[in-house]
């Protein structure tokens, strides 16, 4: 399981850290002042829109955390 966090700042910016990582890269995460809870995201749930979970995973082992950011914008159905 991923705990995602959400850049009070930037909402295109997004932190992933592993659910239960005690590490100090995940507790700082969890504690800092600049990210707030969004939402858990299964390890190895369907595929979601601009998470990877594999890619997710790897970060996580090699930093202790993952950033990724999100963008979206709203588009006009042309028919």
């Amino acid at each position: 399981m991923f705990e995602i966090y959400r850049s009070k700042h930037n909402p295109h910016h997004y932190v992933a850290v592993a659910a239960g990582d005690g590490q100090e890269n995940a507790q700082g995460i969890r504690e800092s002042q600049n990210l707030a809870f969004l939402t858990h995201v299964a390890v190895d749930g369907d595929p979601r829109i601009a998470f990877d979970a594999a890619l997710a995973k790897s970060r996580i082992a090699r930093d202790g955390f993952y950033a990724f950011e999100v963008t979206t914008r709203i588009r006009e159905h042309a028919e």
